[in-house]
Order: C-alpha cells, then structure tokens, then sequence
C-alpha cells in the first residue's frame, strides 16, 4: 500500500476484473432496472487489466500498438463522460464529490460493497432520488477511481447536461426498451421482412437505424448513411455507426454493450464464443443474456437497444502473455 493512499483507496487499488464482476452481482438487487446491465457493460467496457497493462508497461504506446488498440482506452481522458449511457449519470456531479470525499476520509472500513451503499443513499438524500437509481452510478464511480486515481477523480465534474436530455423517467426506458415498433396499417402483411430500430445512443434523440427482422445489426448499420466517421474515426465512411471491419467475428472491431432484453437477439453461436478468448474482452460470458456481445453475430428479432464502446482492440494477447509467464 502506498504511504499516500487511505486504506479504502488501498482496498479498491486491489480489485481485480473478477472482483468488480462480483461485487456487481452482489449489489444487482440494490441496482435499478434501469441500470443493471449498464454497470455489467461500463466494467466490461473498461477492464482493469487493459488499465494496469498500459500503466505498468515501459513503453504504453508501444503496448497499445502491440495490442492494436483504436480509439479512446485510456479511462483517464474521460473520467466526466465514459458512464453516460447509464440512467444514473445525471448524478455524477454529486456522486463524484460523495466518493471522493468517503475515499478521502476512508469511510469504508466495512469494506467497498458497504461503501458503495453508504454513498448512494447519502447522494439519494440529497437529490431526492430513489436510492436504488444511484447504487449502479455510485459503483462505476469506485471503479473509475481505481483507475484514474483520488487526486484526479476529486477534481469537479466538467460542466454538462448530464443524462438530463433523456427527459423520460427510469421505468419509462425499462417499459421502451422492452417495446417494439408498430408494424403499421399493413404489417400483419410483413411478418418476415417486418422493420424494427436499433438505438446505439439512448441518452441522445436520432440515434437509431432500421434492422430487417433477423438481420444482423451490422449490416442494417451500414445503411445508415450519416457520416459517423467524423464522430468516431474508427467508423468507415458511409457504413454506419458501429466500428466493423469483417461482419464475419474474425476482428472483434464491432463488440457492443446490449442494454435491452436479450430475447430480442440471437444467442452466442459456437463461432462468437470460440473467438471471443481471442479477443479478450471481459463481460462475455457465453449465454443468451451476455451483457457484451459481437455485433456482426447479432440477429435481431425485435427492437435493440446498445451501447458503442469507446475503443477496440486485441487484448486477449495480455492472456496470452500471463500463461507464457505462468509457465
């Protein structure tokens, strides 16, 4: 432990990716619905083993060029921004300053899961919120502490809207989420080729595309024609929002979070599964309700709702280093 660092700094410094997966579950009760898969895929967004293999590295770009990485990795450079496609981000000014101040004074001596409770409800307190709304947003709090440290997660949020462009109620995005267009005046004609949306930024009005009943969200991406490269430089020109490489999960480029019911989506084939050790990500587990998945492998069955991880890259070679070490 550092001479500098409180012991419940000390504690969360020692989490690992299985740590945090854990002690997610073990608050998911406490979770709004709202944001239960969100905190799953912020954690599988930004794993702690991706953060300490570029911190302990002699030469992180050289690391991260090993790793092929693209896009926004380091957590550091968007402390203010990487949670806002959970429901509790509107709270993130108020959550920030209770972490950073429980953390300080090391209010945490029953350990970080009580923390995490001790915070939300004192931040419920104060906004006048349901507690179970700032038990997720509290927790990727904590997570993104570990990562950025005390020092720069105690400065003050950045001026922002903060979630509040959603202008709907948390159980009104459960209750769309589980909806579906309306096939129209003619759709009991179009049962096949019925049309549902696909929205790859909640938070955010016109962030949606077409998807062809069991089509891949992939290809019905890249009929949406905007130019999202010049939002995201890892989009191709004229294909769509969704960073893609291959369609064929040979790349692992179009990995997303899915935040909406997972009945709407095909299950993980055997392809998706083999390859994703490949890849490395964390948050994958396998089954039908895997909170991370592969784009390109998503056939869609009714409307979708997903979240674009800010980088991409291959970082099951740190996998591959850590079994060359072991043995």
């Amino acid at each position: 432990m550092s001479a500098n660092m409180t012991k419940l700094e000390a504690a969360i410094s020692q989490q690992g990716d299985g740590d945090w997966a854990r002690l997610a579950e073990e608050l998911s009760s406490a979770t709004h619905e709202v944001d239960r898969r969100a905190v799953r895929i912020w954690f599988a967004f930004f794993p702690v083993k991706l953060y300490r293999a570029l911190s302990e590295a002699a030469n992180p770009a050289e690391e991260a060029k090993r790793l092929i990485l693209k896009g926004r990795y380091w957590l550091s450079e968007q402390v203010d921004s990487s949670a806002e496609f959970l429901y509790g981000y509107r709270y993130w000014p108020e959550v920030k300053r209770e972490v950073a101040a429980c953390v300080a004074g090391n209010a945490g001596s029953d350990g970080i899961a009580a923390a995490i409770r001790g915070v939300a409800a004192k931040v419920a307190s104060q906004v006048k919120a349901d507690v179970s709304l700032l038990t997720g947003i509290v927790t990727v709090a904590f997570g993104t502490l570990q990562q950025v440290g005390l020092e720069k997660f105690s400065e003050p949020a950045v001026a922002g809207n903060y979630g509040k462009r959603w202008g709907k109620n948390a159980e009104q995005i459960v209750a769309e989420r589980k909806r579906d267009d309306k096939p129209g005046i003619f759709g009991f004609l179009k049962s096949v080729d019925r049309e549902f949306s696909v929205n790859f930024r909640e938070q955010e009005p016109g962030c949606t595309f077409k998807v062809v009943n069991t089509q891949d969200v992939t290809m019905a991406a890249a009929a949406d024609q905007r130019d999202w490269h010049e939002k995201d430089q890892r989009c191709r020109p004229k294909e769509g929002p969704i960073p893609v490489e291959c369609r064929t999960a040979a790349c692992g480029t179009c990995w997303v979070g899915v935040l909406s019911p997972t009945e709407k989506i095909s299950a993980p084939n055997d392809r998706e599964i083999n390859r994703w050790v490949y890849f490395g990500y964390e948050g994958f587990t396998g089954e039908a309700d895997s909170p991370v998945r592969l784009a390109c492998q998503l056939k869609a069955y009714g409307n979708v709702t997903i979240v674009i991880p800010p980088w991409n890259g291959m970082i099951g070679k740190l996998d591959e280093k850590a079994s060359v070490q072991k043995a």
